[in-house]
This record gives structure tokens, C-alpha cells and sequence, in this order.
């Protein structure tokens, strides 16, 4: 199974209201991921794009426009993404100072439920992150030998994929792998690092996510080639 997804990464809100900002975002067709912290948002955002962002407003560890900033530096996978901030109704006219100085709109929590997935399609303007069920065979090479495991991906993007297995690889972890793209018989063969193992009670999800350091020979051009014939 696979096709277009929509990408929405939910930052510093507290659990309880990210599991309703993500209901609603689900019902609007967007998928929404979870960074408890500004901190482990911009971790996420070195290697993974986002077609959006929600983020708290005020952040709970970091001031708001060193965290713009950093989403809108060059080569920023998320330098284009819409951003949208998320506070409480008295402190709107606040958050509404960081709109055009890397933020695209800001709104009141009380009303989100009603307005961000409308302020969501109008802001973006560029294309989806991949959602993709596909084969990955890993290779990794641990301190006490070599593992191989059979798993399969959640999404994929040109910079890295995120990988559904019940195996916890430490961050930073070095592995090859063997990924079968749909529509393709030959695997694209490459290098990954471990960049992040997902929060399962928050993301549904038992998995890491990996991004790639190099591919074998030609196949990082067929890999693009074969991503984009499939986005189409």
C-alpha cells in the first residue's frame, strides 16, 4: 500500500491537546507526527521534511525565533514548510509578532479545531512528504556481531525513511540496507545512520527513523527516478 500523505509535525503542545490537534488534522487527511520538545523537533527536521509544522506557543525549552530560525535556515528540509503557531487567545496578538519572520500564521487554541486544517491547505505550497509500505532488508553491525532483519517502511522521502521494527537501535547506529521500491525488481542499496526511535505510546508506531549517508554505485539516482515516477 501506498500514496500521497500530507505531513504534519506537532511541536511542544502537551499530549493531551496533540492527540486532539491530530484528530482533527487525521480527519482533514494529514498524517501528524510529535515532537514533545523544540529540541527533538529540529532532530527530526535535520533528515526528515515536513509538509507543515504546528508548533506551541511559547516552546517549552526554546525561545520561539532561535526555533524559526533554525526551521528556516538554508538547506533547511523544512525551510518551506508552513508554520503555524498555537496559543492561548490572550496570548495571540503576541505569537501574531513572529508572523513573517518565519512563521505563516498564528492561532488561538480555543479555535483550531475549526480553522488549522483550512489555514493548512491554503499555506502549502509544496509537495507532500512519500507515505509508502515497502520492503527494507537491514544490515546493521553492532558491538556484538552483525544482525540482518526484514522490516518495512512507513515513509520515505529523499533524505531518509522511517522504518516500523520491534529491534531498538541505539541513535547513531550505522547500518546497509536493501530496499525494494514498488513497481521495481532490483533493491536500491545503500548506507543509514539511526537518527531517532519513536515515542510508540505517542506515535502508534514501534520503529526508528534513518537517514541516508550513501547509496551502492548508480542507485541514488534510480531511487529519485523511481520516487518521483511514484509521487506522480
Amino acid at each position: 500500500m501506498y500514496g500521497v500523505q500530507r505531513s504534519t509535525l506537532v511541536v511542544g503542545l502537551e499530549e493531551q491537546l496533540f492527540h486532539k490537534v491530530a484528530s482533527v488534522l487525521g480527519a482533514a487527511k494529514f498524517y501528524a507526527d510529535y515532537a514533545e520538545t523544540a529540541t527533538g523537533a529540529l532532530e527530526s527536521i535535520a533528515f526528515l521534511p515536513f509538509d507543515a509544522i504546528v508548533a506551541a506557543y511559547p516552546l517549552p525549552d526554546m525561545a520561539t525565533q532561535q526555533f524559526l530560525s533554525a526551521v528556516r535556515k538554508k538547506d533547511s528540509p523544512c525551510r518551506q514548510a508552513a508554520l503555524v503557531l498555537l496559543t492561548p487567545r490572550g496570548m495571540l496578538q503576541e505569537a501574531e509578532e513572529f508572523v513573517g519572520k518565519g512563521a505563516n500564521r498564528a492561532l488561538a487554541v480555543e479555535e483550531f479545531a475549526q480553522h488549522l486544517p483550512h489555514v493548512l491547505f491554503r499555506l502549502l505550497e509544496v509537495p507532500p512528504r512519500f507515505a509508502m509500505r515497502a520492503t527494507s532488508r537491514l544490515k546493521v553491525q553492532l558491538s556484538w556481531g552483525t544482525t540482518q532483519t526484514l522490516c518495512q517502511t512507513e515513509n520515505i522521502s529523499a533524505h531518509g525513511m522511517l522504518i516500523k521494527t520491534d529491534h531498538a537501535y541505539p541513535v547513531g547506529t550505522q547500518m546497509t540496507f536493501e530496499l525494494t521500491m514498488p513497481g521495481d525488481t532490483s533493491p536500491v542499496r545503500g548506507s543509514a545512520v539511526v537518527v531517532r526511535q519513536t515515542a510508540e505510546k505517542r506515535e502508534r508506531l514501534s520503529g526508528i527513523a534513518v537517514r541516508f549517508s550513501s547509496f551502492e554505485g548508480d542507485d541514488k539516482r534510480r531511487f529519485e527516478t523511481l520516487l518521483a515516477k511514484i509521487v506522480k
